[in-house]
């Protein structure tokens, strides 16, 4: 889904995994024609996307990541990496523009998770994959799934790790969109972090 936030700056909200959101995202970049791309992934990420379209390589998945994907399916067809990911990164690499992580890196992500989930967390967080297996997930949108789906499996420690990225995303958002002001901005988020940025935006302007 698309909002426009000024003549320069367009935020899309995609959800992870889902080939629509893809097909959908790769028809907007083709109109809009930004020349810088945000996107929130970790710049680990960006560089790791890069060698995906390059060549192409199978991807290990969790158990949680399979289970999300199985559920997912159920509203449209789902390839990883996601297609959000893979179209911003060929929309980028075919124009030679920068796109450009709004995640934390990895250094930074490990001192956040080290910080709030601890190792009965971790057992907590194991234990409980067969009781989601067997979760009826009755959203009626991909969109109220990924929240059902946050909501589900995310454990409290978990929940303050995902407050931390989605603060830090959009302070970085806020930084990188007052430095690159005379670029046209075309800034790509994870549904589960949409709502949130596109409040934030929508209250400034």
């Amino acid at each position: 889904m698309m909002h426009k936030i000024n003549d320069r700056f367009y935020i899309f909200g995609g959800v992870k995994g889902l080939v629509r959101d893809g097909d959908e995202l790769r028809k907007e970049l083709l109109e809009k024609r930004p020349d810088i791309v945000f996107i929130t992934i970790a710049p680990e990420q960006v560089e790791g996307m890069k060698e995906f379209l390059e060549d192409p390589f199978e991807m290990n998945l969790s158990d949680y990541e399979i289970l999300y994907g199985i559920n997912l399916s159920r509203y449209g067809e789902v390839m990883t990496p996601s297609p959000v990911y893979i179209e911003a990164t060929r929309y980028c690499k075919e124009n030679d523009i920068e796109m450009i992580g709004l995640d934390m890196d990895e250094g930074d992500y490990q001192i956040i998770y080290s910080k709030y989930v601890k190792t009965t967390d971790l057992l907590r967080h194991s234990m409980r994959k067969k009781k989601v297996s067997k979760y009826k997930f009755d959203a009626e949108t991909p969109e109220e799934f990924v929240e059902s789906w946050n909501n589900v499996v995310d454990l409290k420690s978990f929940k303050k790790v995902n407050a931390e990225r989605k603060k830090y995303i959009i302070e970085r958002i806020d930084s990188l969109q007052k430095e690159y002001s005379d670029r046209n901005i075309f800034c790509i988020v994870d549904y589960d972090y949409y709502k949130d940025v596109l409040n934030h935006f929508e209250n400034r302007y």
